[in-house]
């Protein structure tokens, strides 16, 4: 027999558990008092199960390690410390029931210790056991918690990335000495309303910015109108994609007097739906 294999079978192993089968445990048995290697390898095993066992232990309580010792004291399953010990009886046998007896003893010996060995190591691998997948579960929880917290983070910046770029824009064409910004206001019906246009005056390119006005509803499209010697001139709709703060490009206005913007069908019309009107403001 290859003792290495055999070693390294895992029988040892099971055997210190308490999981291997009789025959495995009478074959190990036999093979151990014939092998020093094999007897060595077990009491490895059991050395390092007992010191893991030891490490995880919990010590308990005294208040309910005294109430099992009474219990057990109550059902008289533990003498009394005032009990006095039996006396052996070995001085009425005979000498060949002496040796019958010490060998019946110490054939029992390893038969009451596997099973108790075995119980103490068993009770060390589920502790170890519950600890792992206890340990795993909280880094697992704890790595999930760190990736939502991250993926906020970054949803957060970019949003804010997409602010300052829009506050950067805003700046560029306020310090901009060409650009004149007309506020306009809301009208009497709607007076919360607010949205600003730069008009650069060398250029004629126009921007609208809508500060505080409701996302146009579905269908619905913001349309800017620059009056133009008293009459209403299209300036374009105000991007369906675009943010309401962002300053997007409008059609360019060579001359106006006043601006204004009313809620139109999407894609605009070329006339203005006076009972839409939103904001308006003079130059």
């Amino acid at each position: 027999m290859d003792i290495e294999a055999y070693i390294s079978s895992g029988i040892i192993e099971s055997y210190v558990l308490g999981v291997a089968s009789e025959e495995e445990v009478s074959i190990l048995n036999c093979i151990r008092k014939n092998n020093s290697a094999v007897d060595q390898a077990i009491a490895e095993a059991e050395k390092m199960l007992e010191d893991l066992a030891e490490i995880q232990a919990v010590g308990m309580p005294m208040a309910l390690k005294e109430k099992i010792w009474n219990r057990l004291q109550d059902e008289n399953l533990v003498a009394n410390d005032n009990q006095p010990e039996l006396l052996p009886t070995t001085q009425t046998l005979s000498k060949d029931d002496s040796i019958q007896q010490q060998t019946s003893s110490a054939e029992e010996e390893p038969k009451q210790a596997v099973p108790i060995r075995s119980y103490n190591w068993a009770i060390a691998a589920s502790i170890l056991f519950v600890l792992s997948a206890g340990a795993n579960l909280f880094f697992y929880q704890q790595q999930k918690e760190s990736s939502e917290m991250l993926a906020a983070a970054n949803n957060e910046l970019h949003s804010k990335k997409a602010m300052l770029a829009t506050l950067q824009d805003k700046w560029d064409l306020v310090e901009n000495p060409a650009i004149k910004t007309i506020s306009l206001k809301g009208i009497e019906t709607k007076p919360d309303l607010h949205a600003l246009v730069y008009w650069d005056q060398q250029s004629k390119a126009v921007f609208l910015s809508l500060e505080h006005m409701p996302a146009a509803p579905k269908g619905k499209q913001y349309q800017l109108w620059a009056m133009v010697d008293g009459q209403p001139v299209s300036a374009g709709v105000f991007p369906l994609d675009a943010k309401t703060q962002m300053a997007s490009k409008m059609l360019d206005v060579a001359k106006a007097q006043a601006f204004a913007i009313t809620l139109e069908d999407e894609g605009g019309k070329d006339a203005p739906t006076l009972t839409e009107l939103c904001v308006m403001g003079s130059i």
